[in-house]
């Protein structure tokens, strides 16, 4: 069940393999292009457009060694505050949660309370994927993580807008944009341009007046792991008080403290 909990951190479209991507040529002539203070300026707006959504999330989980599908709950709210719950017909198997630094994992068949600091090693434990909280969130919320700061390169790419950005790790993180700016994929590439991370999005529908990607997808290419999630039953910008991301121990439940010693 933890490893279903990474499904939500992403599908229409299917992606394979891990790719070598060179770094980015010269950016195409000025004047044929958004320029890439104008793609940060929208994605800008649309953060704060869409700071938090509550849906339920159908999911496909697959990797070489298994696959399997779930119903969830899914609830983020910037800028780093999450919530996942996993449902049998018997109610919820699994509930994952972070706010305000820290992070706890209730998993019903172990009958135990994982918690710990909401950090990126943490997060991993249960979703698999190297990412902070923040950054998951970000994902979640369709608008993908990059540093506003880096210097960008933008080119066409097919019919899609390319933002190429280096990391300090000698990486890049990579952003395909539609014409009318909404996030469409997502890449995370080592400094060999081998892609680590790969997101999608698709199945874009307004609520309230924004655009929202109703099918995430989510791959590593590294370990063959793919996630994908349709969410429906959309809540854009809910009021979500602090007991929405409280874990409370359930009677009976042991506790550990993940900081000190994985599960």
């Amino acid at each position: 069940m933890r490893r279903a909990a990474i499904a939500v951190l992403a599908t229409a479209v299917a992606l394979a393999g891990c790719s070598i991507r060179p770094a980015p040529g010269p950016p195409a002539p000025a004047g044929t292009l958004v320029d890439a203070p104008a793609i940060v300026a929208a994605d800008a707006a649309r953060r704060a457009a869409l700071r938090g959504l509550r849906a339920w999330a159908r999911l496909a989980y697959e990797s070489p060694d298994e696959s399997h599908k779930a119903k969830q709950l899914l609830v983020a709210e910037r800028p780093d505050r999450l919530r996942l719950e996993i449902f049998s017909p018997f109610g919820a198997v699994f509930v994952l949660t972070a706010a305000d630094g820290a992070l706890a994992a209730y998993d019903r068949g172990a009958k135990t309370v994982y918690r710990g600091a909401a950090n990126a090693d943490n997060l991993r434990r249960y979703t698999q994927m190297d990412l902070p909280v923040a950054g998951a969130v970000d994902l979640l919320l369709g608008t993908p993580p990059i540093d506003d700061a880096a210097p960008g390169v933008v080119s066409l790419d097919g019919g899609a807008l390319e933002l190429w950005r280096g990391t300090a790790d000698g990486g890049a993180r990579v952003v395909w944009y539609s014409p009318t700016l909404l996030p469409l994929r997502y890449e995370e590439q080592d400094r060999d341009g081998r892609v680590r991370l790969r997101a999608a999005y698709d199945g874009y529908t307004t609520v309230d007046g924004v655009a929202v990607a109703t099918q995430l997808q989510i791959e590593l290419p590294p370990s063959q792991q793919r996630i994908g999630v349709t969410l429906s039953d959309i809540e854009v910008n809910p009021a979500l008080g602090d007991a929405v991301f409280a874990l409370q121990t359930p009677a009976g439940s042991a506790v550990v403290n993940l900081d000190r010693g994985a599960p």
